[in-house]
């Protein structure tokens, strides 16, 4: 089996990361918790999202995926996560993103369910604030030329 078809293993090299964990499954991607490798010991952990194989043997999922790459190159936020690397690996189609450390905020809301409550609301407040305001940045954001770029995000 190709590896793409197949989750990686300890280890598994993709061309400078070295992917060790799966993070998720989205409608067009897998991602994964990775390590770029660099010359005399560099090391940075990153996130690669990885188009799948039977996908990106259609030319429209290609360029939706590729579509998005080249926007979320874009956005420099601090609400956003930063895109540092759009290419491909032997065929496989992938955008390397910035590692943010920490629990994903469904785990944090789950926890907060089975303790019995709910999250603060100077917390919850807080997060939509920021969601809002990276979400205000994106939606704003204009072409080169000054048009508007009218970027929308679907998962919202």
């Amino acid at each position: 089996m190709p590896e793409a078809a197949v989750g990686p293993t300890q280890g598994t090299s993709f061309g400078k990361y070295q992917l060790f964990a799966s993070l998720g499954r989205g409608g067009m991607a897998d991602v994964f918790l990775s390590v770029a490798r660099g010359p005399m010991g560099f090391n940075k952990l990153v996130v690669i999202k990885r188009l799948r194989q039977a996908l990106a043997e259609e030319p429209s999922f290609r360029t939706m995926f590729l579509d998005e790459a080249r926007l979320a190159a874009r956005l420099n936020h601090p609400n956003i996560v930063h895109t540092y690397e759009v290419g491909e690996h032997n065929g496989i189609y992938f955008i390397a993103m910035e590692y943010l450390e920490g629990q994903s905020l469904n785990k944090v809301m789950k926890d907060s369910v089975r303790a019995g409550g709910t999250l603060p609301e100077v917390i919850a407040a807080r997060i939509v604030a920021d969601a809002l305001s990276g979400l205000n940045f994106a939606h704003e954001l204009k072409d080169y030329d000054g048009s508007p770029l009218g970027i929308i995000h679907r998962d919202v």
